[in-house]
């Protein structure tokens, strides 16, 4: 596809027409059908206040608050509204970012710098994490040359296990990572223990908490919450998503650290040349303040008692599901404990369900796992305050797309077939890059487009090793993201 500028733009009606017919092939983010990605709380009202927020502050750029001052007291006020309900004290000091990415990622440079400053520049230094903690601490041992360890879970209870972590740190490590919850179960793991950990070890822990904004409203409402925040005295650093439990619009978190001796190594400064000189306390450098206007409006909107209400419906819908699911015949993963759950079923290909649900008009999203990891497949639901409105319905039609899915073979019988169709007797790198071009056309991933059905290619990442899954993968986003045709 190539798409030129015209010599005349468009009139406004015309714009917005096409926009409009661009997004129809969409699932629409308000309706409550969506069980990922979108954390809609059903509140019109609060929506709007963001957007008028938004508005006002659209034109604004955070880049330098000598400009814009009342930039810093949004940002000051809404970290301090977070770190408080986030367990912390008057020393606890944090920055408002685009999103939980760039939180770890500042977490994981502040960390860094950290052991340099401690142990000098002689070693790579690794970060200790569970299987289950979030790629995002990956990408930025990637871009900030840091060695990852993984380490295993529980089992059962799909916890970090303490013990595994205690035995992979060495003088090396320059992190450790608990997430509260963690995004594949929704469990929580151990941070008390990782927090002794970390003390008697003089270890820097990190909790990602980005899916965990819920948490604080859960233990108001009578919940039994683990320790997991900042009243734990071994985190070093929290981040946590206000545009998912928090419900701001897309592009604001907040990284909180537990002094500024430990934030003050997140920072950027630069003055070596002719023009102004630099200081970032985030990533990006010119940024919007009206997603900072729009958190804090929402924040101020809801109040306490706004948050406690939403997380009811959560709570509610999750206990719902959690009772309905077995019942149903599916296994429902670990112990979820905030807004997210994980289930599984020995009897179908959930590749499959997925795809018979999307045909219902509901969106579950698929953990393809991995064969050579021993990870099983899976199903992710997010839940949002307004599932509580269509849960029953969600859940006939899920039992009805479990009856229809046995109809097709389990795992990894299609997969297999197709690997056999395109030539493939080995998943060595050379055999599939030679095949890439047939594979891409045989599953529809040319064209910048997407297939409807993605049962099999869900089915291909489960049986392919996983280094070979992040080559695919890659190629495959080179692909669709073609300008140029």
């Amino acid at each position: 596809m190539t798409y030129i500028l015209r010599e005349k733009g468009f009139p406004p009606s015309q714009l917005l027409e096409r926009l409009a017919s661009y997004a129809s092939i969409d699932m629409d983010p308000s309706s409550a059908r969506l069980w990922g990605h979108i954390y809609e709380p059903g509140v019109e009202e609060a929506w709007k206040i963001a957007l008028e927020a938004y508005a006002l502050y659209q034109k604004k750029n955070m880049l330098d608050p000598t400009v814009y001052p009342s930039i810093i007291r949004l940002e000051n006020e809404v970290v301090s509204a977070v770190a408080d309900l986030m367990g912390g004290d008057e020393n606890v000091v944090g920055n408002f970012t685009s999103g939980g990415t760039e939180s770890i990622m500042l977490a994981v440079k502040a960390a860094r710098d950290y052991y340099w400053a401690r142990r000098g520049r002689g070693n790579v230094p690794e970060i200790v994490l569970p299987v289950t903690a979030h790629p995002a601490f990956h990408k930025a041992a990637h871009y900030l040359g840091l060695k990852t360890v993984i380490t295993p879970v529980d089992p059962e209870t799909l916890e970090a296990d303490v013990d595994a972590t205690a035995e992979k740190v060495s003088d090396r490590t320059a992190m450790i990572v608990g997430s509260a919850p963690n995004y594949p179960y929704g469990v929580i793991d151990p941070i008390r223990e990782m927090g002794e950990l970390a003390e008697d070890k003089g270890l820097w822990l990190h909790v990602d908490a980005c899916i965990g904004f819920i948490l604080p409203f859960l233990r108001m409402l009578g919940e039994q919450i683990p320790d997991y925040d900042l009243r734990v005295p071994g985190v070093s650093s929290l981040s946590t998503d206000l545009h998912k439990y928090g419900y701001s619009p897309k592009g604001a978190s907040v990284i909180l650290y537990r002094s500024k001796e430990l934030r003050v190594h997140q920072l950027f400064s630069y003055s070596r040349w002719p023009g102004y000189p630099l200081v970032n306390t985030v990533i990006l450098s010119s940024r919007p303040a009206g997603n900072l206007a729009a958190a804090w409006a929402v924040l101020n909107y809801l109040g306490l008692k706004g948050y406690k209400k939403l997380a009811t419906k959560v709570l509610e819908t999750r206990k719902i599901l959690v009772e309905k699911l077995p019942a149903l015949g599916f296994q429902v993963l670990g112990r979820p404990q905030a807004g997210i759950l994980a289930f599984t079923s020995p009897e179908i290909n959930v590749f499959k369900l997925a795809h018979i649900m999307s045909e219902k008009g509901w969106y579950i999203q698929v953990q393809p796992g991995s064969i050579h990891l021993n990870l099983q497949p899976s199903i992710h639901l997010t839940i949002a305050p307004k599932h509580h409105e269509v849960v029953h319905r969600m859940l006939d039609d899920l039992a009805r797309a479990k009856e229809e899915a046995k109809a097709y073979p389990m795992p990894p019988e299609n997969a297999l077939r197709f690997l056999q169709e395109m030539g493939l007797t080995s998943l060595d790198p050379e055999s599939v890059g030679k095949a890439m071009p047939r594979i891409l056309g045989k599953l529809g991933l040319t064209g910048g487009s997407l297939p409807s059905d993605m049962s099999l290619i869900n089915e291909l990442m489960y049986i392919m090793p996983p280094e070979l899954v992040e080559q695919v993968l890659a190629i495959v986003m080179n692909e669709l993201y073609s300008a140029r045709g």
